[in-house]
Order: C-alpha cells, then structure tokens, then sequence
C-alpha cells in the first residue's frame, strides 16, 4: 500500500470512527489539526517529515486517484497546479484550510478492500474416485470480521466525569479541562494556550477559545 492510499485510508477509519460516519465532510484544517494530525499520526502515516505529510496531503485535496472530491472545485485545481511545479508552494494547505473533502463511496470501499489482504485460494475439490461419485464441494473462505469502529472517551481523564457520547467535547462540562489539546497546524505539535509561535516548528499559533 503507497503513502497516498495510506492517508486516505487512515481518514476513512477515523471518520467511521465518528456518528456522523465516512460521509461527514470534513475540512482540510480538521484533517491536520483533529483527524490525522502529523505528530500523532506519523507512525501510522508511515511519513518522516512534515514536508512528506503536507504533500502527501496536498495530493488528497487534488484529488488524486479520486479518493475524495473537494470543495469548492477552484481548491483541487489550486492543488493540481501546485503539485506541477518543480518545488509545490506548500503552504497553500494553510490558505485551504476551509475547503472541505468527501470521501467517495466507491473509494471508501476500495481503500478498505485493498486493506484486507488477498485470501488464499481454495484448495481444488478431490478427483471423484469412480465415474459414479460426484466430487466434494471446495471448502468456504471464511470472511475476516470488520472490526467496530472505536467509541469516542465516555469519561474526562481529570475528574473522571460522563461525557456525552454523540458529541464531541472540547471542554468537560464537569471540570471545565481541556480534552482536545491544542495542536499546532504546520507540525502537529502540542502547544499551551497563550503561546505564540510553536516550539518545534516556529509557526504561528493561537488558542481560537482565548484569542489574545
């Protein structure tokens, strides 16, 4: 599996992750800071630098192999043109970072088909002893079980309180804490609210519930 089938397919597993399902579409800001941030998902991304992501990235929201279909259409062509040059500018993931992608149905269900493996073949029916005898039927392939998609958190990691399961909570209605933390959008990298650059990357960054 390459580097692009990769990426699509650990999007379709989070999104399925989600109530709203693989259709929700979901805004190329949300894929780096929420869904598929960097610093998290390098490992399962298989990407050692931010350069490969962001390309890998921009690659997706051109639509490439038809993966996902992007809104509005002027942002893939953006992307296309950007990806013909020598040296792709690409920080124009920050400049579309409101467009949003959808994974398409028949791409959703090749991208979890190429994820199963190939099964073995059946081994072939036994030659029939006599003319008479009719040979055995091949024997069935058992069909590997999809796993459930992963519940979200049911309790604050602070003061252990309940936390709604069909929403997604930023804050615990209980404590008040944080629950998501703050990612920076270049890296993917931590950072505390009230920062202004981050400390791996040196982007800006700012805490969209305390603007300062």
């Amino acid at each position: 599996m390459d580097e692009l089938t990769r990426f699509a397919r650990q999007l379709v597993e989070r999104l399925a992750a989600r109530p709203e399902g693989v259709k929700r579409p979901v805004s190329v800001a949300e894929v780096r800071k929420t869904f598929l941030p960097y610093r998290a998902q390098r490992r399962a991304l298989g990407l050692e630098s931010v350069e490969d992501y962001e390309t890998v990235l921009l690659r997706l929201v051109a639509e490439e192999r038809g993966y996902v279909k992007t809104s509005p259409p002027g942002a893939a062509e953006r992307c296309r043109a950007e990806l013909a040059q020598t040296n792709p500018d690409l920080g124009v993931l920050e400049e579309l970072a409101d467009s949003t992608l959808q994974v398409t149905s028949l791409a959703a269900g090749k991208i979890v088909g190429d994820g199963q493996g190939d099964s073995a073949p059946p081994d072939p029916p036994a030659r029939a002893e006599t003319a008479r005898a009719p040979a055995p039927p091949p024997p069935a392939v058992e069909t590997p079980p999809i796993p459930a998609p992963a519940r979200p958190e049911s309790t604050c990691r602070f003061c252990h309180g309940a936390l709604p399961l069909r929403r997604t909570a930023t804050f615990c209605p209980h404590c008040g804490e944080r629950l998501i933390p703050l990612t920076c959008g270049r890296c993917g990298a931590e950072f505390e609210s009230g920062w202004r650059h981050c400390i791996t990357c040196g982007a800006p960054v700012q805490d969209p519930f305390h603007p300062g």
